[in-house]
């Protein structure tokens, strides 16, 4: 290791210079790879050797050497360590300067060195004023090294893939015997000079005998064959010593217990120095269950074909492609064609011309859709005749889905076409007089007894046959006047009556004409169900929630007036608001069908825990209202909304979720003579607001200051509105820096709002009122051409980010208010850092996905923030690919040491890497965070340790990271 220089301190002028001792060192040193320098601090220049020189193959200046070019010859990635090892020896941080770096040669290329040296003189304030040390080329130490490790890591690599070869062989060696035992296939040699055979383990199994290796003798094999076909097996087996070619037979052999099994082997010859066949090497498949269900084939094709011929329809199949393939040998009796005439396409001769296009259309389009057939038509008999027949079909699809085989029949259907055709006949006239009216029509004698009925009437009725029946039996239950109209002439001759009624069985409203005649009573009727179902369906939904069925807010306040005016002098009205706490979390995570119907489940648990007497009204969203009147307590409400909120608060379980819901409420006790209805409910409201906004999932009683408080906020609102118009908004910057060298990479703009006389108010305070007013949208579009104007006369390597809520995705104009602000500023758009968080995808996902798309097509980076906490999920991560990842201060601020373990984060750093997205660590407040995540690998930094938001001015006063213990 080279030494130091050891030189008494003294005055710098004092001190002889390295040219003064180059005649004692550069014999010394000439051909050791060592160079001296001497540094100096005051002039901030340097001299070296002619041995350090010659290292660099450089040519010895004339004039001591800046300190900016011999920094320059430092390899860029080592010039921080050399400073930083430089800086500490400067403050006595440490004894020595010592550091091992790059050197660039005069070829450009770089030699490692070994730098040493100490500070030899000081001023009287202690700071450094000449420095001398040496320098030792350790290019071929540090190649050695590398080339090293590099043996030792091929070695480890071959070792690694030798063990995995040998694991993967038995791995397949024990699959390949599992295969050959399911499959029931086992393995065997014929030793042709041993006269014996060997069998696997498998081969005995089939046999139906205890594995053994030991061979077999040919008695033993004849043992083990069925009589008949041991000589032919063995003659057959003996062909391969003259053919010299494999093959394959089919045998049977006999098991123990005297069972018979069907053989398949194939086997071939191994051959030996000569050309001759001196082994027979070969596998055998017990095939007996093939043998079995081939018989079972034949008997059932034989079952079905004496189905066909016993059976009255005829079968018929066809291709994909619509041609006959086969047809039931009824047909060719029918109408006299032969096979070669009928198929493929001729069967179509047999139908009469005039239904054949009608008939071929079905088909076609049945083919094109693969829908089933159904189609009547005529056909022309062998013997001259015509007969009507239905051909109907389906198919059967392989396993793509794809049309493999149609099967059909054909029915004859002549008969029912001439029952049909005299059916109609007979009922021409009643057809014309049904067609004639859109009423139900029935007539009946004098004594009550249906003579007519049309099918309008039976349809209407549910009834197959109306006629011959009493009114009584008609009309079952039905409504007393019409039966008395039509029983027993109770309606006189050329009188008219009109009537509505319920018939309970059919669940019917009819509307009802009757007019007498001198014989009968004619009815008129027409369904008036739907009428009724209607008004009634207006009137419930005209008092009721839609989606819950509780009262809606004007039935409830309606009802609560009546009772209210009917109530004595003494009595109290309590109303209990309360809302669900973080329901939209819950519409967010899981949807607005299952938010409905935790909804629907909670009202109907409210509706079994209240009186007969009470009174519940969904307001709207979440938001309900319970009333209780008569002679109350205070400690009776109390009671009653513990009750609600504990009712509330029992876990849904539906849908395989379990919901743990939580409520807050406001109360209020009051006469309604004193304060009046609407009062008592303002009441209610405010307290329910405050509930919120202290201590969500409890209730709070009405107090007067509660008033004062909501009218403060409610101004807030307005000054906020008006911020913006008094240009009361301004815009701070955090930087944020490059996490490796520490460079500044950007900075965060800040929303900040100053109001005169009054002071600043925390974006804590101010911007939830702008997000629940909807102000946010206004005030992100001047954000954004404030931060985007400020940028622009940023150095060009400086980004600006920019947060943008949710809300601003909802008026759907976000890349137009990003190009306005890039084209109004000039700044180019891939210096512009959108931070977005997961929110936006919760809500309108698809509108914001399409939204992000169209800012990422702008050429702006997208950053994903706050990443780990909320609703974080990997798959926002897989639907859009963001450009940076802002890992949430949460996880650094829990970080107290460097070595400490944090798995969480370390897996959301290690996602990050195998996706290949930078990450941003925010909140960075102390060295040993900023360390542990230099060493995970995030690539930006942010906190106050490093710099707190300031104006522009003071952003572009910040180059680098100020000085820490960490950064040394």
């Amino acid at each position: 290791m080279p030494g130091i220089l050891a030189l008494k301190v003294c005055r710098l002028t004092d001190i002889p210079t390295i040219k003064d001792f180059s005649d004692i060192w550069e014999s010394a040193l000439q051909g050791s790879g060592t160079g001296l320098w001497d540094r100096n601090v005051a002039t901030n220049t340097i001299r070296y050797s002619s041995t350090w020189f010659d290292i660099l193959g450089i040519d010895e200046p004339e004039a001591p050497c800046p300190m900016e070019i011999a920094y320059a010859r430092v390899h860029p990635d080592d010039l921080a360590s050399v400073q930083a090892s430089m800086q500490a020896h400067f403050e006595r941080r440490t004894a020595v300067y010592e550091v091992e770096h790059r050197l660039r040669c005069k070829d450009n290329s770089y030699k490692w060195v070994h730098s040493r040296g100490t500070v030899i003189a000081w001023d009287a304030d202690g700071n450094p004023l000449r420095m001398v040390g040496t320098t030792t080329d350790i290019t071929a130490r540090r190649n050695l090294a590398n080339r090293l490790a590099e043996e030792h890591a091929s070695a480890i690599e071959k070792s690694e893939r030798l063990i995995a070869l040998t694991t993967e062989l038995a791995e397949r060696t024990e699959e390949l015997r599992a295969a050959h035992r399911l499959a029931r296939v086992g393995t065997w040699r014929w030793d042709l000079v041993r006269h014996a055979l060997q069998f696997s383990p498998e081969i005995w199994l089939i046999f139906g005998r205890s594995p053994t290796t030991d061979w077999v003798s040919y008695e033993q094999m004849r043992n083990l064959y069925y009589p008949d076909d041991y000589d032919a097996a063995i003659a057959k087996f003996a062909q391969i010593q003259i053919t010299k070619r494999p093959i394959m037979l089919e045998y049977r052999i006999v098991q123990p217990d005297g069972s018979v099994r069907h053989i398949l082997s194939h086997a071939e010859p191994i051959l030996g120095p000569e050309g001759e066949v001196v082994q027979v090497r070969g596998t055998s498949q017990d095939i007996t269950s093939y043998y079995k269900i081939e018989a079972a084939l034949r008997d059932s094709e034989d079952h079905y074909r004496h189905m066909v011929e016993l059976h009255p329809q005829i079968p018929w199949t066809a291709g994909p492609d619509g041609g006959v393939l086969e047809v039931g040998p009824k047909w060719f009796e029918l109408t006299g064609m032969t096979r070669s005439q009928t198929l493929p396409s001729g069967w179509i001769e047999a139908v009469l011309p005039e239904d054949r296009p009608r008939v071929l259309l079905l088909w076609q389009e049945s083919l094109r859709s693969g829908a089933p057939l159904d189609s009547e038509f005529r056909i022309r008999r062998a013997d001259g005749g015509v007969s009507w027949f239905r051909a109907r079909a389906a198919t059967r699809l392989n396993e793509a889905g794809k049309v493999v085989r149609w099967y059909g029949s054909l029915d004859e259907v002549t008969d029912r076409y001439a029952a049909e055709a005299a059916r109609r006949a007979s009922e021409a006239l009643a057809l014309r007089v049904l067609e004639s009216t859109s009423d139900a029509v029935l007539v009946f004698d004098r004594a009550g007894v249906a003579t007519f009925a049309n099918t309008k009437a039976c349809l209407l009725l549910a009834q197959s046959s109306l006629v011959g029946r009493t009114a009584g039996e008609i009309f079952a239950g039905g409504h007393a006047p019409l039966l008395e109209a039509l029983n027993d002439g109770g309606l006189a001759p050329g009188r008219r009556v009109s009537l509505e009624f319920r018939l309970q069985a059919q669940g019917l409203w009819l509307e009802t004409f009757l007019f007498g005649g001198e014989d009968d009573v004619s009815l008129f009727m027409r369904d008036i169900s739907e009428k009724k179902r209607t008004e009634a369906q207006i009137q419930y939904a005209a008092r009721h929630d839609p989606l819950t069925g509780v009262f809606n807010r004007s039935e409830f306040f309606t009802r609560l007036a009546a009772r209210v005016s009917r109530m004595p002098a003494d009595a109290s009205v309590a109303l209990l608001c309360f809302d669900l706490d973080y329901f939209k979390e819950i519409n967010e995570s899981y949807g607005h069908p299952i938010g409905d119907k935790v909804l629907r489940l909670i009202a109907d648990r409210l509706r079994r825990l209240l009186g007969e007497d009470d009174l519940i009204c969904r307001l709207g969203g979440d938001e309900f209202i319970i009333a209780r009147i008569g002679p109350l307590e205070p400690a009776d409400v109390e009671q009653l909304a513990e009750a609600v909120l504990g009712t509330i608060g029992d876990s849904l379980v539906f849908d395989h979720l379990v919901f743990s819901v939580r409520a807050s409420a406001g109360l209020t006790l009051d006469s309604v003579r004193r304060n009046g209805i609407d009062q008592i409910y303002r009441h209610a409201d405010i307290a329910l607001y405050e509930a919120k906004r202290l201590s969500k999932g409890n209730y709070l009683w009405f107090r007067p200051e509660m008033e004062t408080r909501l009218a403060k906020a409610k101004a807030l609102h307005s000054d906020v509105a008006e911020a913006l118009n008094r240009q009361e908004f301004q815009l701070a910057y955090q930087p944020i820096f490059h996490s490796g060298n520490g460079r500044l990479a950007g900075a965060e703009a800040l929303l900040r709002w100053y109001r005169p006389q009054r002071g600043a108010m925390s974006p804590a305070e101010f911007i939830p009122v702008a997000e629940d007013s909807g102000l946010i949208c206004k005030i992100g579009v001047w954000v954004m051409q404030e931060a985007c104007r400020a940028a622009s006369a940023w150095p060009a390597h400086l980004s600006v980010s920019v947060n943008v809520s949710a809300r601003q995705f909802e008026l759907d104009d976000m890349a137009d208010v990003v190009r306005e602000a890039l084209a109004g500023s000039g700044l180019p758009a891939h210096r512009l850092n959108l931070e977005i968080t997961e929110s936006v995808f919760i809500d309108r996902d698809s509108s914001n996905l399409r939204q992000l798309n169209a800012l990422r097509s702008l050429g702006v980076n997208i950053v994903l923030d706050d990443f780990g906490t909320g609703y974080s999920s990997l798959s926002y991560l897989d639907t859009f690919r963001f450009d940076v990842v802002k890992i949430d201060k949460s996880f650094i601020s829990k970080i107290t040491n460097e070595c400490e373990k944090h798995p969480v984060l370390e897996a959301i750093l290690g996602m990050t890497r195998a996706l290949k997205l930078p990450t941003t660590a925010e909140g960075v407040e102390t060295p040993a965070q900023l360390a542990h995540v230099r060493r995970l690998g995030c690539a930006y930094v942010q906190g106050f340790m490093m710099g707190r938001p300031g104006s522009a001015a003071q952003l572009l006063e910040t180059r680098e990271m100020p000085p820490t213990p960490a950064l040394l």
